[in-house]
């Protein structure tokens, strides 16, 4: 037999154990490493996306350009697209609410409806609902006419307005203006009283004035108050009928004042 003295275990060499642990150390540093630059990487990717996608949602494709106006007549289309202000506003920040109500107040628009769409570019459209002709204000200087709300503005040919007025004196209604309400008050009433009437004279002096069955001429200014127009024409046939019955033919009845009416005769 050999004699082979017992090894201290404390003090054997750990050349393997201690190799292995730096590996292992190498493997997971080399990991964290390739850990941080996939993340630096997908970092700087998605700041470089970010950028792109955000210059790309702020282009041209997505600012409304392309507006087209449906069912107008009698308006400009410029003037339309002016007024909606649409143009080159961003598709999901453009208020097509506000925009609809703004074309709604131009002269010869009853109302407005403003659609919009995104396919790749955006498009809107805004489909008008005329105003409709309410009175034909005839002159020497030109015709104007206004719609049922009052608006003014300058007077298509061949119009099939409710009413036509002569403007005897005084300038026509301002284009781009509303009518005084009192006077687009007894345009209405009148209207509804004497749906048969369709033409009367104005002056700037006497209001609107009407030639009744015998040719005499009622004066009846406008309306001050809601039903003015059915009271001056029902003291003007009461007048007329008390002229008549007397015998006295009349040039004129003034009935703009309903507490102090008088004759003209001829």
């Amino acid at each position: 037999m050999r004699y082979r003295p017992q090894q201290d275990r404390r003090a054997a060499p750990r050349t393997r154990f201690d190799v292995a642990l730096v590996q292992r150390a190498q493997r997971r540093s080399a990991r964290r490493s390739r850990v941080r630059w996939w993340i630096a990487a997908a970092a700087v990717a998605f700041a470089a996306a970010a950028v792109l996608g955000a210059h790309w949602y702020s282009g041209e494709s997505w600012r409304i350009g392309e507006i087209a106006v449906q069912n107008n007549t009698g308006v400009p289309v410029e003037a339309i697209i002016g007024a909606s202000g649409l143009q080159g506003e961003h598709f999901h920040f453009a208020d097509l609410d506000a925009a609809a109500k703004a074309v709604d107040d131009l002269p010869g628009v009853e109302a407005a409806m403003v659609t919009c769409r995104w396919e790749w570019r955006t498009t809107c459209t805004i489909t008008i609902q005329p105003a409709r002709p309410m009175a034909l204000w005839q002159s020497q200087s030109g015709n104007v006419w206004n719609d049922f709300e009052g608006r003014v503005q300058v007077a298509r040919e061949n119009m099939p307005a409710k009413l036509f007025i002569r403007v005897e004196d005084g300038a026509l209604p301002a284009l781009g203006s509303r009518l005084d309400p009192r006077l687009l008050r007894a345009l209405n009433e009148l209207i509804a009283a004497q749906p048969d009437v369709t033409r009367y004279s104005y002056s700037s002096q006497f209001g609107l004035m009407w030639i009744n069955d015998r040719k005499w001429r009622v004066r009846l200014g406008d309306a001050p108050y809601d039903g003015a127009m059915s009271d001056k024409l029902r003291l003007a046939r009461a007048l007329q009928k008390q002229l008549m019955d007397k015998g006295i033919e009349a040039k004129v009845l003034d009935v703009r004042f309903v507490e102090a009416p008088y004759y003209i005769v001829e």
